[in-house]
């Protein structure tokens, strides 16, 4: 019985802890918080919980370990208010993932970032279309800010009583160098097609392609990794 009053009196005393710990350590958002801040605040869980069920661990070793790992943030983030260099060896710094509409692929590359996360927190910043972006960069906690270019902005044909039809979804057909030959069956073209279109802009090897999709009115958009040879990146085809 004992045993349980002693897991029920720790587990209630670290709670209280942990409450203490998070409103010293700040009012970070959970989306804001950047992986460092993630790793931190896991590690604190996982002793606090062990502190509580665990009956080989003192009371007292806890309390150090915990107050340790509790102090660190506060010191590093302390430390990163006054050194930018710091700040950029704990937290990283924001790196551009398309630039004048151009996919930069070697930065992409630096944080293992593909194709399919691009494309996803693109549509959740509600861009369907690649070539609408001006800029996107990767925040150091890994959401992703779009500016759009100026012709895309919030004034829009609705407000000006002009009527536009819908523009539609692109259609994938190169990601990452690889050919996707099921959305070209679904257009009725063929890889031969798209090679054509690639050797008519310069590009011999579709394994230089980091990203190519055709709109609904007619034009192709590409993107080459950045060693590749320059070429015309958006004509009509």
């Amino acid at each position: 019985m004992n045993e349980y009053i002693s897991i029920l009196t720790k587990s209630i005393a670290t709670f209280l802890g942990l409450l203490l710990i998070a409103r010293i350590m700040g009012r970070k958002h959970l989306s804001e918080l950047t992986y460092f801040d993630h790793i931190v605040s896991i590690t604190i869980g996982s002793i606090i919980a062990s502190i509580a069920v665990d009956r080989s661990i003192k009371a007292l070793d806890g309390i150090i370990t915990t107050v340790v790992w509790s102090t660190l943030p506060i010191l590093i983030g302390y430390i990163s208010l006054k050194s930018l260099a710091f700040r950029k060896v704990v937290d990283s710094e924001p790196l551009i993932i398309i630039q004048n509409g151009k996919i930069l692929d070697q930065n992409m590359r630096k944080t293992r970032y593909h194709m399919g996360d691009l494309q996803m927190q693109l549509r959740q910043k509600d861009v369907f279309d690649i070539t609408e972006v001006e800029f996107a960069i990767l925040e150091p906690n890994g959401k992703l800010s779009v500016l759009k270019k100026v012709a895309y902005n919030s004034l829009t044909p609705k407000d000006m009583n002009i009527f536009t039809n819908d523009k539609g979804l692109m259609t994938e057909l190169v990601i990452d160098g690889q050919i996707m030959a099921s959305h070209l069956k679904m257009l009725n073209l063929n890889t031969e097609w798209l090679l054509e279109q690639l050797k008519a802009r310069n590009i011999k090897n579709v394994e230089d392609v980091v990203f190519a999709a055709l709109q609904t009115d007619g034009q192709l958009y590409i993107s080459i990794k950045s060693n590749a040879v320059e070429y015309n990146s958006f004509l009509e085809t």
